[in-house]
Order: structure tokens, then sequence, then C-alpha cells
């Protein structure tokens, strides 16, 4: 009898603590949802009401309200009919004049353009009618020049045509608007807003009621018989649908238009996603991939498994990123949330904490909680909130191909911006899949003992380094006004924990291994030349370099064309260390230096470590939403060369052929 209830009490002892694991397992899996969950739907809401969230969040002014209205309700196909897009124009704003109107001297500022969105392929554009253009005494470039621009309520008249072979059915007109808000002294980053209207094609034309035709009585109707290819603002800025890449002179271009062309474009997002995690942007988390794959290299059905959240979080990071430039007011850039200051000092005291966490030999009496911050990834929660933060850390950064596809996405409808992004997410996250299904090489490390207190004291020390790194670049960044170039202090205080590592490594390894013994004394050796490369490293980063550079604002771009200079222009930043390798490893090379001291080329640096209206504005015009990128213009002001991933012979001949 008592052995009979020995037994069920074992087996409900066995059955209850199945439970509870099933129960954590499912509390687990429900943190981790709300982990994804709730960043996508606050995105979401933003995109919503995207004035009031941009105002919230980024404290950017909206002073235009655009709005679309159609003459026809119904149309059918070979009609035509017209559609009225109203921009209202707060005081003192305005927005700049078409392109042909733009004097030469202020070529950098964006037109207002209105057109057809590629979306809309059933119907044809005609000439756009624009409104009458006042002309305002700017002072951009330091002496007052007149500039044909739009103020007030602006009403932009777009004729359009169906294409004869449209079957009946309900359809969206979709505008899109381009346009820079300025005042008379300074100039927002330029926009792209896409306006919808629903428009049923039938077999004879309604005309809307008499109060909406009411905005078309100063529309000339002679434009309704002017259809020729050679006219249309709203072609000029349409291009051909071709985006081209290059990275490192591999050269190729792809055609979005049609559906094999997009497939294309999302594959080259996706190798360009993972192209990502090979960038210097992702180094500051490599410590926490080698203390995931060490956690999971145990049982490789859990690996997996947290390997598949944590891509997750990846794809769950960059899907609201598309959301939020697709339909968030205001945020256009893929690094932008790094051009705020405080976000970046924000990034540098979580990565700090994490460090903290992960090393456990500080005696300085922190609150608990601080230790407990330690990147628990064989968790759900910790898987999906690692591949988040893996996805931030990597914004800062371009990978080869993903500038020229993410640029191209943010001019198109939202479902397709949304698309190119959750292919870059794909693309980013997929490597971690396949490292999660096979971790054998993590089983390698010491899983307890002296040894592994050492392995993950180094690896804290390393991200104590990147969390310093973002804290003296936001810090850098609440200091400095652009178009000023920020300090360079905080590499020594990255490169002095590095060094630290190094000593710490030599050291511990001599104490664990003893003198004689090959091993240790080979780690010593690594230790000590860590440290040694670690100040060396200090040093050539905190130089300032071969190059004299001219921080750039539209005023000295003007005035170097108007000099009939050439201008190389670096879009960089302090938080990306893309930039940093290039501008060291390319710019700073002999043969470049010595092409640029000839002062037939400017060297002019766009800084946007922190937020810089002008310096965005004019990487919007180049037509790209990331950095580094490296553009260079002729004494006309005409693009030679644009890429973010070049190369010193690539650059060396642009500049050779300009002396």
């Amino acid at each position: 009898m008592f052995r009979q209830i020995k037994i069920k009490t074992k087996y409900l002892t066995t059955e209850t603590q199945s439970h509870r694991d099933r129960k954590r397992q499912w509390l687990e899996f429900f943190n981790s949802f709300l982990s994804i969950s709730v960043p996508l739907w606050f995105i979401f809401l933003s995109s919503l009401a995207p004035k009031a969230i941009a105002q919230n969040l980024f404290a950017q002014p909206q002073p235009v309200k655009i709005s679309a209205v159609s003459m026809a309700k119904q149309t059918s196909p070979g009609s035509k009919f017209v559609v009225a897009v109203t921009l209202d124009i707060q005081k003192p704003w305005h927005v700049n004049g078409a392109a042909d109107m733009i004097p030469s001297d202020l070529s950098y500022l964006i037109p207002t353009q209105v057109k057809l969105a590629d979306s809309t392929d059933w119907l044809t554009a005609g000439q756009l009618q624009r409104p009458e253009a006042h002309v305002l005494p700017v002072t951009y470039t330091g002496s007052p020049i007149d500039l044909p621009v739009y103020e007030g309520k602006s009403v932009f008249y777009l004729p359009v045509r169906v294409n004869e072979n449209v079957a009946s059915g309900q359809y969206n007109v979709d505008i899109s608007v381009r346009y820079q808000t300025c005042d008379d002294k300074s100039c927002l980053a330029p926009k792209t807003e896409i306006i919808s209207l629903p428009v049923t094609v039938g077999d004879s034309q309604v005309f809307a009621d008499a109060q909406t035709l009411a905005i078309f009585n100063t529309f000339d109707t002679n434009l309704l018989d002017n259809f020729s290819a050679s006219n249309a603002d709203s072609a000029m800025a349409s291009g051909d649908g071709k985006v081209v890449f290059d990275a490192f002179g591999l050269s190729f271009s792809l055609d979005g238009s049609g559906l094999g062309g997009m497939l294309g474009l999302l594959f080259v997002a996706m190798i360009g996603g993972a192209l990502l995690n090979l960038t210097p942007c992702v180094l500051p988390v490599i410590p926490l991939k080698i203390m995931l794959l060490h956690k999971s290299a145990q049982t490789r059905g859990k690996g997996l498994l947290l390997g598949i959240f944590m891509s997750l979080g990846v794809l769950g990071f960059w899907l609201a990123l598309g959301i939020a430039i697709a339909g968030l007011s205001g945020f256009s850039e893929v690094n932008q949330l790094f051009q705020y200051p405080m976000f970046t000092v924000g990034m540098g005291v979580v990565i700090c904490a994490l460090a903290i966490g992960m090393c456990g030999l500080f005696d300085i009496k922190l609150p608990t909680k601080v230790y407990n911050v330690t990147p628990k990834h064989d968790t759900f929660t910790g898987s999906v909130l690692f591949g988040i933060m893996t996805a931030v850390l990597s914004t800062p950064c371009t990978g080869p191909f993903m500038g020229a596809a993410a640029a191209w996405s943010a001019t198109q409808p939202p479902l397709v911006t949304v698309a190119v992004f959750a292919a870059i997410g794909t693309g980013m996250a997929i490597p971690y899949l396949i490292l999660s299904a096979f971790p054998a090489l993590a089983r390698k490390m010491p899983s307890a003992g002296p040894v592994s207190l050492l392995v993950k004291q180094i690896l804290g020390l390393c991200l104590l380094a990147a969390g310093a790194y973002f804290l003296g670049v936001g810090l850098n960044g609440l200091l400095t006004t652009p178009p000023d170039e920020p300090g360079l202090w905080h590499w020594w205080l990255v490169c002095g924990i590095l060094t630290a590592a190094g000593f710490w490594l030599a050291i511990r390894s001599i104490k664990l291994g003893g003198a004689k013994r090959p091993a240790a004394i080979t780690w010593a050796i690594i230790g000590l030349l860590m440290a040694g490369g670690s100040i060396a490293m200090g040093r050539s980063l905190t130089d300032k370099g071969p190059i004299d550079w001219e921080m750039y604002t539209p005023a000295k771009l003007a005035q170097a064309q108007t000099d009939g200079k050439a201008v190389l222009v670096d879009f960089t930043a302090q938080w990306c260390l893309n930039c940093q390798v290039l501008e060291h490893q390319v710019l700073h090379s002999d043969q470049v230096v010595q092409l640029l001291s000839t002062g037939k080329v400017i060297p002019m640096k766009v800084d946007l470590t922190s937020a810089n209206p002008d310096g965005s504005a004019l990487l919007e015009k180049a037509g790209r939403v990331t950095i580094p990128l490296l553009v260079i213009y002729d004494a006309n002001g005409k693009e030679l060369f644009k890429s973010d991933s070049y190369t010193i012979s690539q650059v060396s001949k642009v500049l050779q052929s300009l002396q």
C-alpha cells in the first residue's frame, strides 16, 4: 500500500513538474509575442496619425498639409479627367518651385514635383498645370537670392487619360508629391508623400458634385489635348524604373516595374540584409552571439527554436522600420534614429548594462537590477530582444546592395516599401537560423570553471567598449551643432577599455595556465597584442587625418560650383562604423590624398551624427536614405560617381579625370 502511494506521489510530482514546464514555456512564448507585437502595433498606430507622432517623437514641424480630389467619380477606357492636388502651406513656410525655376546657385534645393506614382500604371499623365510661383529673397548662401516658391494654398492640376485596355472595376489614383519645406533662412528635410484616390472604371464617365468641381474653375482645359511624351512634369523624375547597384566595382541594374524585376530586387535586398551581418556596426553584439551559441549548443532542438525567435526579433524590427518609412511622416532614413543623440546615449546605456551583467567582475555596489541584466538567451523573450537589439545596432551601417534597394523602396507605394524592408530583415535573420541549427563549434567553448569566467569577462569588456562608443557618440552629438564636426575623444575611452581587456587576458592566462604552458603563453601574447593594437588604434582614430575637409553647408557647395571646382562629398557620422572604415582605408590612402591635394577637387564632409536638415536634404537629393555614401560632382554640379561601397581604384579613377 505504501509502495502504491509512493508511486502515485512520484507520478503526481512528475506530472506537476511537467505542467509547470509547459506553463513556463507558454509564458515565455507570450512574452516573446508581446516583445514583437507591441513595437509593431506602436509603429502601425503611428502611421495612422503621422503628424502627431512625428511631432511628439522627433519634434519636426509639419507645416504642409496635402489633399487631392478627382474631377470624376467614374471614368471609362480612353476617357480623360483631372486630379487637383492642394498643398496647404503654413506661414512663414514655403515649398520650392519646379526644377527649371531654381537658380543654379541654389541647385541643391529639392524642387516640388507632382506626378503619378509608379503603381498607377492604368493611367497616362498629361502636362502638369502649376500654380503661380512667388519670388522670395532667401539668404541660404549668405547673400539674398530670388527664389520662385509656392506659398499658402497652392493647387496643382494633373490631367490623366485612362488606358484603352483597362477593365471595369475599382482602381486607385496614386499621386506622388515630393517637396522640401523652407523658410527664408533654412530648410527641413525633403519628403515624398503618396495620396490615393479611389476611382471606378465603367462604361461612362460620371463627374463629381458641383462643390468638388468648383476647385477646377482655374484649370486650363486646353491641357486635356496635350498628352505628348515630351511634356509632363509628372514624368520628369520617374526615370526608367531601374535601380542601379554598385558595390566595390560590381555594378548592375534591375527594373522594378515588372514582377520579375520586383522579385529580383527583393532577392538583392535579402542578400544585402545578409551581408549586413559582416559590417562593423554589428561588431558590438558579437560577444552576445558567441554566448548565445554556447547556451544553445547543448540541445539542438531548443537551439533551433531560440534561433527562430531571435530571427523573428530581427525581422520584426525591419518590418517596423519599413512601416515607419512607408507611413510615418518625418521618418525618411534608415539610420535616422541615430541622428537623435539621446537615442544613441540610450543604446550605449543598454549595452553597458549588458556588459556589466556579463562580466560579473566589478566590486562597485550598483543596484541589484543592474547585475541581473544578463543576456539570458536561453529564453524565448531573451532571444527576441537580442534579435531586435542586433537589428537596431545594424542600422547605422549599410551593407552592399542594401542602400540602393532601401532608397528605391522609400519612393514606392507603402506595400512595396514594407516588402523590401521585410526582405532585408529576412536576409539578416537567415544566418542566425543557420548558426542555431548547427552550433557544433560553440560546444568547444569551456562551459564552467575559471576559464569560462575569463571568456565571459573578455567578451563583456569588449561589449562595454561598444557601449562606451555609443555613449561617447551620443554625448558628442549633444555637444556639437551641425555643420561643426564632432570631437573624437570617445575613441580613447573605447580603446582604453579594449587595452584593459588585453592586459586582463594576458594576466589571467598566465595565472590560470602557468607561465610554462604553451597555451597560456599563446593567449598571454594575444592579450598583449590586443592591448598594443588598441593603443595604436586610439592614436589612429583620434588623428584628424591627411585631408583638410570642408564641413558642408549649402553656401559652401554653391560657392565651390561658382568657383568652377569639382566637389567630393562624403556623407558620414560618428555612429557609422562603416563610414569610419571607408574613410581611413580608402579616402586616407596616399593615392586619393595626393589627388585631393591638387586643389582641383574640394573635399566636403556631410556629418549626420546629430540632426542635420541641410545634410539630410543633400542625402535625399542624392537619392539615398542610408550612409555611408560618397558622391563626386564635377564643376557644373553633374554627378560623376556615387557609391556606398567603394575602392581606392574607383575613387582615384574619377579624381584623376578631374585633374
